[in-house]
C-alpha cells in the first residue's frame, strides 16, 4: 500500500513568499527519496504551509524523515516552533 506523509508549517507572519522560495529552492531532494511518487504543497491558512508527500510505501515515506528534515531545517529561520510530521497509510490516485 502506499503511503502519505503530511508536514505542517508555521510560517512566521510576512514570510509566506520567502517559504515558498526555499520550498521551490529544494524540491530537487525529491528526486534522490527512494520510493517516492511525488509531492504537493497546499496553503492551509495565512501563515500555514503543508506539505504532502506520496510513498510506494509506509517503509519508503519512514527512510525518507531525514532527507525531509533536513529541507525544512532550511527554512528555520522562517518558521513558528517544528515542522509537524506524520505518515499515513493511503492511496494515490491520478
Amino acid at each position: 500500500m502506499a503511503a502519505i506523509s503530511r508536514t505542517i508549517l508555521s510560517i512566521k507572519e510576512g514570510e509566506m513568499g520567502e517559504a515558498y522560495k526555499l520550498v521551490d529552492a529544494q524540491s530537487h531532494l525529491a528526486s534522490e527519496i527512494e520510493g517516492m511518487i511525488g509531492f504537493l504543497v497546499a496553503q492551509t491558512g495565512d501563515s500555514e504551509l503543508t506539505i504532502m508527500g506520496v510513498y510506494e510505501s509506509t517503509k519508503a515515506a519512514e527512510a525518507a524523515t531525514p532527507i525531509v528534515m533536513q529541507a525544512m531545517g532550511t527554512m528555520g529561520s522562517l518558521l513558528e516552533g517544528q515542522p509537524d510530521r506524520g505518515v499515513y497509510p493511503g492511496v494515490w490516485f491520478s
